[in-house]
């Protein structure tokens, strides 16, 4: 029993405590329960909170929201650090609070129980932009023009130029365009990516009436490719050029030296422009659509180094004449355009420098500098009685009095211009090079848009070359002139633009501002005269150019009817102050050191003693242009036609001055004083006399242009551009040799002088495309165009010319050239940015201008022979190795050019006298030819080329490029034996370029002149060295060293550049 009692009462125990523990865990369970039922029942909205807090930190308040609410906030111990944070609320929900603080710091608050977890927001999606231009199927652009995305519905038009921009978050979208007369297209495939620019060009093609409509469906990257050939190959007659992303890839601080890089085009001493072998005066040159005025005081020419590489969009050089261009037209128009609105926002800093292997910490000599030197300006020492502003020499000369004895003004007070012949010892730091610019694009409703553009530039360099001359008449052979040529130049450029934009109407306004100063100081000794004499040459050119610009486009209706017009305005001015020009027996001190002279006897070519001269070229220039343009189609059978008409008037004025002032400083210097006080006004037996030769001229001038232009496209394959424009220019009304020839006698009859030159002109020009597949062109042009002598080059004149090394004069009556031009052209275009040509080109001239040397002196004169034929062949190439797919070649791009030239040229010399027993009181002009010569023409080579590549591995970017001219003509010379003839640098060049920071950052080092290679201007030597007016061979005509002779050497040695450019 006891057993059994016992047992039964175990069980009953186990019973209880396993009962005890379910009560005790289903009491604590159910109080949890209840525990958290309480809490869950405490919502945000519930908890009301007062906060009143200025500039506190995130850590402070939530700290305070947490001991009114009792909710515990968790976050990362960065966050609690943000500052500063302000809250002014009074009994508001806590859900409330938190709203405004997610807004405000853009916060993430999440409720777990009691606790609230607290985040930071990544920041939004920056919306991508797709943009571009509509383009027409002859590369036209199309105003009006519907662009859609299909998947949300959101659509624009193009804008008045034919552009448009679609704002739309990242993704991938399907793109509808349409307009009228023109098939739809739909591209697929176009991404967007975050804050991100996708270029996209949308090429449409002339809908044939016959047909139903069609939808044409291509892939993003087909359709963007077809834009850019709708660009690229589509002009209307033949181009080439450069962009604004060749450039950056050469050494080129300015435009003169990059001009080179393009397809039959030279520069001379990296300013001037030679365009298929035709020199600078025969070619014309646009900035943004406005013919610029000539730089130069005594020739034609503009010099592009005045304008910096950096600011440059793009070059095109139109190589075939159409009626909408001007019809000063030789070997091209070169079109610059400089940076213009940008499609998105964008702010870059450049910072570098440079160093020369012939110059960087080395002597550099030069007329004494002031601060103002490096801001692009004259040094006040140059001053000519007090100031360099002077309109004409009469007004100068207005401070002197004519001395009857010498027939010449002397200076009254000799103090009233600077004795600064002294030299100034440098030793030239790295040049600096300097750039920033910005842009800014605005939105406004209704498809508005405002776009801002800004850039500012400066740089200065010292340059030291070794030099050989004979110019000047120094000996030939044993003792030339042996010195150094030390340039400086300083270089300010500034551009500010502004465009406003709707659908219908674009206009731009646009302000450039360009400020250079070069000065050139040769000096060096050799045997003149049979004596041992110093040359001093300084050639100083201070030289500023603004535009201001103001233009439009407006379409009008929907079917690609456009309104186009520009009003433009120039000022140059161009100084050549304080100019000095001497040789002189020389003594050198050694106890000075080898750069102090003494000297005696100083003379020049067109003064008594040392010739000081100063000079200016200032002009204002207007220009303007208007046109409308007219698309209109029609079938003809089958064949579908794609036309449009363009009617337009241009018209320029121009009001220019210019004189020249040559003085001469006598100086007693029997015992040979130092070189610096040798023309010390306080010294005895000191003079300085003007010239009574003055060169004063100032004219207006203006020209009218009326033209019309069809454009005929056939079944997309045949497209003939031709049209005619007329000019009206009376410039025998602004000959000024004309007119001292009749001052002279004027009782005779001068009707044929005036019959010179007609005052219309009129030019047809044809230019026929045939597409033999979408990649290939044959063109063929025809076009007549003229070249008008410069304003200064119709004036009576003399002045000394540094380059040409002696007195530069005009007397004879200049007339215009006329040219006949024929063109041939095969061009396939592979890939976009790749390109083989052929061409084959023929120009025919009568009365071509050239600058001749007198066959026995140091004289030097413009006049016009008979005629000349240039015969030309150029090809090209530009072709990627991305079609290998080998890892290594597909990012190499190769890329070569050149031109050969053969020439025939007819010499004349003109009479003009009452020379007629018939007709004895009229003035006839008889015109005496030579035998046709075999040479090309001034400026002219028989062959150039240039070749280099390209290889883009990211982030590492590496270019090389080359650059070779063989004999061009310098200055022909009656006897043609004795031509000089020019050989310039062999410029190899090279670059690498790093981009770091996802790609914000640019290092781009570059070497000039890698070869380390001179530039030679030469004399023929051939037929066993003696001087023959046999003709030589093509072969004979280059530089043969050791064989012909030198008239100038020049070598600048190797320059090292290193730039960081950087995109906020």
């Amino acid at each position: 029993m006891y057993n059994s009692t016992k047992s039964s009462v175990i069980k009953r125990l186990y019973f209880m405590t396993r009962l005890t523990m379910m009560v005790t865990v289903i009491s604590f369970t159910l109080s949890g329960v209840l525990l958290a039922s309480e809490v869950r029942s405490q919502r945000l909205d519930e908890a009301i909170v007062s906060v009143h807090t200025q500039k506190s930190s995130l850590n402070g308040l939530l700290s305070d929201l947490s001991a009114q609410s009792g909710f515990n906030f968790v976050y990362a111990e960065e966050l609690g650090k943000i500052n500063p944070v302000s809250l002014n609320v009074s009994k508001t929900s806590l859900d409330k609070v938190l709203a405004l603080l997610a807004k405000q710091h853009r916060l993430h608050f999440e409720q777990i129980n009691s606790a609230i977890a607290v985040s930071k927001l990544p920041p939004p999606a920056v919306p991508g932009k797709i943009s571009g231009k509509v383009l027409d199927e002859k590369g036209e652009t199309l105003p009006g023009a519907t662009i859609k995305l299909v998947e949300t519905g959101q659509a624009v038009q193009s804008n008045a130029d034919g552009s448009y921009v679609l704002s739309v978050a990242p993704g991938t979208y399907t793109i509808e365009v349409n307009f009228i007369g023109y098939q739809s297209q739909r591209i697929t495939g176009v991404v967007a990516s975050e804050g991100k620019l996708t270029p996209l060009d949308l090429a449409m093609k002339p809908a044939n009436t016959a047909l139903k409509e069609v939808m044409v469906t291509a892939a993003y990257r087909k359709a963007s490719l077809e834009g850019l050939y709708a660009k690229q190959k589509n002009n209307a007659g033949i181009t080439d050029g450069v962009t604004a992303e060749q450039l950056a890839r050469t050494p080129d601080k300015n435009l003169g030296e990059s001009l080179k890089r393009i397809s039959g085009l030279a520069t001379i001493d990296n300013k001037y422009v030679v365009v298929r072998g035709l020199s600078e005066r025969y070619n014309n040159a646009e900035l943004n659509g406005q013919s610029v005025p000539s730089t130069e005081l005594n020739r034609k020419a503009f010099s592009f180094d005045i304008i910096p590489s950096n600011m440059v969009d793009a070059v095109t050089v139109t190589k075939t004449l159409t009626p909408d261009k001007s019809a000063e037209f030789g070997g091209g128009l070169v079109q610059v355009q400089t940076k213009d609105i940008p499609d998105e926002n964008f702010t870059t800093l450049n910072i570098g420098g440079s160093v020369n292997s012939n110059t960087t910490g080395k002597d550099f000599l030069t007329l004494p500098m002031e601060t103002r030197n490096y801001f692009a300006l004259p040094a006040g020492n140059r001053n000519l009685f007090g100031k360099l502003d002077w309109k004409s020499s009469n007004d100068v000369l207005a401070n002197t009095t004519l001395n009857a004895a010498s027939g010449n003004y002397d200076v009254n007070d000799p103090k009233a211009f600077a004795n600064n012949w002294g030299l100034s010892k440098l030793n030239p730091a790295p040049a600096p090079n300097l750039q920033f610019s910005l842009g800014r694009v605005y939105s406004l409703k209704n498809n508005q848009r405002i776009g801002l553009i800004a850039s500012a530039g400066y740089r200065n360099t010292f340059l030291t070359q070794d030099i050989e001359s004979t110019r000047f008449g120094f000996e030939e052979t044993q003792n030339p002139l042996i010195g150094k040529r030390y340039g400086f130049t300083a270089n300010l450029s500034g551009l500010a633009g502004l465009s406003y934009g709707t659908e219908r109407l674009k206009l731009g306004l646009q302000s450039i501002y360009l400020r250079t100063l070069d000065q050139q100081l040769l000096i060096g000794t050799g045997n003149k005269d049979g004596f041992k004499q110093l040359g001093y040459f300084d050639q100083t050119t201070a030289s500023s150019l603004s535009q201001n610009q103001l233009k439009g486009e407006y379409a009008i209706g929907n079917r690609g009817i456009k309104l186009n017009w520009l009003g433009s305005y120039i000022r140059l001015d161009r100084l050549k102050p304080d100019n000095h020009i001497m040789t002189a027996a020389y003594q050198a001190d050694p106890a000075y050191g080898p750069d102090e002279y003494y000297i005696s006897q100083p003379q020049s070519d067109l003064s008594r003693g040392a010739l000081r001269s100063w000079s200016r070229a200032l002009e204002n220039n207007f220009s303007w242009n208007t046109d409308l343009q007219v698309p209109f189609q029609f079938n003809t059978g089958q064949l579908g036609w794609a036309n449009s008409l363009k009617a337009g008037y241009a018209g320029w004025q121009k009001d220019r001055l210019f004189y020249v002032l040559n003085s001469g400083s006598s100086a007693n210097t029997s015992y040979f004083p130092a070189l610096a006080d040798a023309f010390d006004p306080n010294r005895a037996g000191t003079s300085i006399e003007f010239s009574r030769f003055g060169d004063d001229f100032h004219k207006k001038a203006s020209l009218h242009a009326a033209y019309l232009m069809l454009d005929n496209k056939v079944a997309g394959k045949l497209r003939l551009v031709w049209g005619l424009r007329a000019e009206y220019y009376n410039l025998n009304g602004l000959n000024q040799n004309l007119d001292q020839i009749k001052a002279s006698v004027k009782q005779y009859d001068f009707s044929a002088l005036d019959k010179l030159e007609p005052n219309w002109n009129f030019f047809p020009s044809a230019n026929l495309t045939y597409s033999l597949t979408p990649k290939m062109n044959l063109r063929l042009a025809f076009a007549k165009s003229i070249i008008r002598p410069d304003l200064r080059e119709l004036t009576f004149f003399q002045e000394y010319d540094y380059e040409l090394g002696g007195v530069y004069n005009s007397q004879t009556p200049i007339r215009s050239t006329k040219i006949s031009h024929y063109d041939f052209r095969y061009e396939w275009f592979p890939s976009p940015g790749e390109l083989i040509s052929f061409s084959l080109f023929r120009k025919q001239f009568d009365y071509p201008m050239e600058i001749y040397k007198d066959q026995n002196n140091r004289l030097f004169t413009l006049q016009n022979n008979k005629a000349a034929t240039n015969n030309g062949i150029e090809a090209e190439f530009r072709k990627s190795f991305a079609f290998t797919g080998i890892p290594v070649l597909k990012q190499l791009t190769l890329y070569g050019n050149f031109t050969a030239l053969t020439s025939t040229v007819t010499p004349m010399t003109l009479a003009i006298g009452a020379n007629d027993p018939a007709q004895p009181g009229k003035v006839l002009v008889t015109e005496n030819t030579g035998a046709p010569e075999k040479r090309v023409q001034t400026g002219a080579s028989n062959l150039m080329y240039n070749a280099g590549f390209y290889y883009d591995t990211q982030p590492v970017r590496v270019s090389m490029s080359y650059n070779y001219v063989s004999n061009r003509l310098i200055r022909p010379t009656v006897d043609y034996s004795q031509s000089l003839f020019e050989r310039p640098e062999k410029a190899l060049d090279a670059q690498v370029a790093v981009f770091l920071l996802k790609k914000k950052l640019e290092i781009k080092g570059t070497v000039s002149n890698l070869l380390n290679s001179y530039s030679v201007v030469y004399q023929n030597v051939y037929d066993q060295g003696s001087l023959t007016a046999k003709e030589p061979t093509t072969q004979q005509l280059r530089y043969q060293a050791g064989v012909d002779q030198i008239n100038y050497k020049s070598a600048s040695g190797r320059t090292y550049s290193l730039n960081f450019t950087y995109n906020f």
